[in-house]
This record gives structure tokens, C-alpha cells and sequence, in this order.
């Protein structure tokens, strides 16, 4: 009986063990940095495309040799409680429009769910997150993609029909020192 006992209590302080060790990965003076890139292409299948979306304003820059993360605008937030920081960029081509947008996101805790990305976990094994309700483990430095297209029709004098297709980007650039942040 005690020995089952013992075994017991063992197996639990290790599961404990492994879930504060993953918790405590990113340490007080690091953050992790993810960038998650949507680039829209649209291609007229038949008729006149209108003139596209126009979107601009790439709020950071981040050099991947020195891990510098250039804050360009002014971001609301103390980067005392942030663990995660979220590059989120949209990109539009073609008949879709043009134009590049990189917004800041400052994540204190995990999981962050935003469209169809949650991010579960930042550990030793590298960022763990799910797409679209699927799991999937991106290594530090190394980029996962996804692709969807959709085919739309404009209603103009002549309908247009314009094929849509989507690309998911993320690249996981692993932990970045906080005095590496320039805001």
C-alpha cells in the first residue's frame, strides 16, 4: 500500500515539475517573438477588377542577425508583464489591393487566441500552437505556412470574379533579450 502510494505521489510532483518548468521558460528579462504574416493575393478569373484595398503603417522592424525589435509607433503597454510579443502583418496583392500593415501584439499570458491562431505554449521544444483546430509545434527560427483560396464574386455592372488565396506565415524567432526591444 505504500509503496503504490509512493509511486503515486511521485509520478504527480514530476507532471508538476515538467508543468512549472515549462511556465518559467521565458524568463523576466525575455520575451518571445512571433510574427504571424496574412498575405492576400487576388487574381481576376473574368471582368474588371476595381481598384483593391490600400493598407500601410508597419508599426516594428526586427533585424533576425542582432534580435533588435524596433518598436516604430508608440504601443500601449509595459514590457514588465509581457511574455510573448505577437507581429501580426497583413499583405494585399494583386486584385486584393496593396499595401503592408504590422501591427504589435503584447501577450502577458498564454494561451492568446486572435483569428484563427491560438497560441498555446512557448517551451524548450519550440512555439506550440493550434491553426485553425489543428496542432501544430514550430521550432525556434523556422517558418510554418498554410494556404486557402476562395473564389468571390463582385457585383459591378459586369460581375467580376476574382480568386482569392491567403497565406498564414508564422515564423517563430525564439526568445529576445527585453533590453533589445527599442521602443
Amino acid at each position: 500500500m505504500f509503496s503504490i502510494l509512493l509511486v503515486v505521489l511521485l509520478s504527480f510532483s514530476c507532471s508538476v515539475n515538467k508543468q512549472q518548468v515549462n511556465k518559467n521558460y521565458i524568463n523576466a528579462e525575455q520575451v518571445a517573438f512571433i510574427e504571424f504574416i496574412q498575405t492576400q493575393d487576388g487574381k481576376v478569373i473574368s471582368g474588371d477588377a476595381p481598384n483593391g484595398r490600400r493598407i500601410d503603417g508597419p508599426t516594428y522592424r526586427f533585424d533576425t542577425e542582432t534580435k533588435k525589435l524596433e518598436i516604430i509607433r508608440k504601443e500601449n503597454f509595459l514590457l514588465d508583464t509581457v511574455r510573448v510579443i505577437l507581429g501580426n502583418g497583413r499583405i494585399l496583392k494583386g486584385a486584393a489591393g496593396t499595401g503592408l500593415s504590422m501591427r504589435i501584439n503584447a501577450i502577458g499570458k498564454l494561451p492568446y487566441s486572435m483569428y484563427n491562431l491560438t497560441i498555446k505554449e512557448v517551451n524548450a521544444e519550440g512555439l506550440s500552437i493550434n491553426f485553425d483546430g489543428k496542432p501544430v509545434l514550430i521550432k525556434e527560427g523556422k517558418n510554418w505556412e498554410a494556404t486557402t483560396s476562395k473564389i468571390d464574386t463582385i457585383k459591378m455592372e459586369i460581375p467580376t470574379i476574382i480568386n482569392y488565396t491567403t497565406t498564414y506565415s508564422i515564423k517563430y524567432h525564439g526568445l529576445i533579450d527585453k533590453k533589445n526591444i527599442l521602443q
